[in-house]
């Protein structure tokens, strides 16, 4: 399952974008290391071998270097596919996460979009499906065309589509819907006598 292949992956925006949202609560939690650690040797007076600096800013950089990191890991992780019967996602990079919506119970279908995602041509799709207890499925920062055909594919009103059958060809394989004479070709139909076990009250 999570190696298979046929998964569609994330476009490279992707990346970045996801990068610039999680990067500014980086850099506020940062900050905050700085400002505590400032505000702790002044107020408790206390002085520690550390330069002020160099301790936030050790930190920073570990910070820093794991989360670009794992941004990539979580990037690569995300794939989606669709089929006939089911819109799959994968996602997780320590606890992988699987999901799968049968095309028939999807009952709602939507394509929303930030500033930033509009910015560099994303789009988040949401899969609403029939049962009420089943969770939407999110899938964030697809390409805004590939969005859009998602959406097109798996609204209900696409699914439901019924098949036309027309120029003589009969709904059932093997089978013509008329004879020769261009006529549907209906046999009269004999209904069995219906036989009683019941007694005679």
């Amino acid at each position: 399952m999570w190696n298979d292949s046929g998964y569609e992956p994330l476009p490279d925006q992707a990346l970045r974008v996801r990068r610039l949202r999680s990067g500014v609560l980086v850099l506020v939690f940062v900050i905050v290391i700085a400002v505590l650690d400032g505000a702790v040797r002044v107020v408790f007076d206390i002085d520690l071998p550390i330069p002020p600096v160099v301790a936030p800013l050790v930190l920073a950089i570990a910070l820093i270097t794991a989360w670009w990191w794992w941004t990539r890991l979580s990037w690569q992780a995300w794939g989606w596919r669709l089929d006939e019967a089911t819109f799959q996602t994968r996602s997780g990079v320590y606890t992988k996460v699987w999901k799968g919506v049968p095309r028939d119970r999807v009952q709602f279908v939507e394509v929303t979009a930030g500033p930033l995602q509009r910015s560099a041509d994303l789009a988040t799709l949401v899969v609403r499906t029939a049962g009420v207890r089943t969770p939407a499925v999110h899938v964030e920062d697809l390409h805004a065309d590939v969005a859009e055909r998602l959406r097109d594919e798996l609204s209900p009103r696409a699914n439901d589509e019924s098949v036309t059958v027309g120029g003589g060809a009969s709904a059932y394989p093997g089978e013509d819907s008329s004879d020769s004479d261009g006529q549907a070709d209906l046999d009269p139909v004999v209904a069995d006598p219906v036989v009683s076990d019941r007694g005679d009250d």
